[in-house]
């Protein structure tokens, strides 16, 4: 899995920076060229990658999107926003993310997120998302990437005793407070060098990971009835229920109340 992992962050980053150096007369001639990778970008199940105009709407999506989304051809998404693919408060979100980078020309970059797909499938995902500016610097496109991030990272563990132990202490204390400085200590490794050992092998940083397995034991907790809002947010280390509602939303779209009645409870 490491391998694949690493194959998949170097076409990432090839890909992100062949992209980034090229300047199309139009909307029209990106889509043309970049169609062209679509058959390389098909064969990798756990990339997700899109491209879309000025108005946020689909131009090209690989095989990946489309079959998490239930869509069986091009042509059911090509045109459409994610507010017309995706539920409505995701869709929404995604939508006002893809205009910041649209009208503002602002990146987002190995952005950690939780996606909910229409075929029901919830997965973890580091996102990017790139403006795409004309030879007169003029932004005529966007560009997607999404990394699926695996759920179980204990075969990779395994090989870093170091980071297992980081991550067994991260689960240990999930309703505790807990810095990148602690974790870096923990690993006898300067907090620089814990960045890289963890974007090297798990293709996260260790607050994002700490942040996954937060959110991963929230949602956990959310599928008991009996347990209040609150009282997961005190399980998972938030401070208050609003801290914890705040970066649940971030992370998915919708508050924890939702999340739980729209994904975990049980259907009639």
């Amino acid at each position: 899995m490491l391998d694949e992992v690493n194959e998949n962050t170097e076409l990432v980053m090839s890909l992100q920076e062949s992209i980034t150096s090229y300047y199309p007369e139009s909307m029209d001639e990106f889509v043309g060229n970049i169609s062209l990778l679509l058959p390389l970008i098909d064969n990798f199940t756990k990339i997700v990658f899109f491209v879309k105009d000025e108005q946020a709407r689909y131009q090209l999506a690989n095989r990946t999107l489309l079959k998490r989304c239930q869509l069986n051809k091009h042509a059911d998404i090509i045109g459409f926003t994610t507010e017309e693919v995706f539920s409505h408060h995701q869709g929404k979100d995604y939508m006002v993310q893809d205009m910041k980078v649209l009208r503002e020309g602002k990146s987002i970059v190995d952005n950690l997120e939780l996606h909910s797909y229409a075929s029901g499938q919830l997965g973890w995902c580091i996102t990017n998302k790139l403006p795409i500016y004309d030879n007169n610097q003029q932004i005529v496109a966007m560009v997607g990437i999404s990394v699926d991030i695996d759920e179980d990272n204990e075969r990779v563990l395994r090989k870093h005793a170091r980071l297992a132990e980081v991550a067994q202490f991260v689960r240990a204390n999930l309703d505790q407070k807990i810095n990148v400085a602690q974790l870096a200590e923990l690993a006898n490794l300067s907090v620089s060098q814990l960045e890289r050992t963890f974007k090297a092998v798990l293709n996260m940083s260790p607050l994002q990971f700490v942040q996954k397995l937060r959110l991963e034991y929230a949602v956990k907790l959310l599928a008991n009835p009996e347990m209040s809002v609150t009282q997961i947010s005190l399980h998972c280390g938030y401070s208050d229920h609003s801290a914890f509602s705040r970066q649940f939303k971030q992370f998915t779209g919708i508050s924890p109340t939702q999340f739980r009645h729209a994904y975990l409870t049980p259907k009639s």
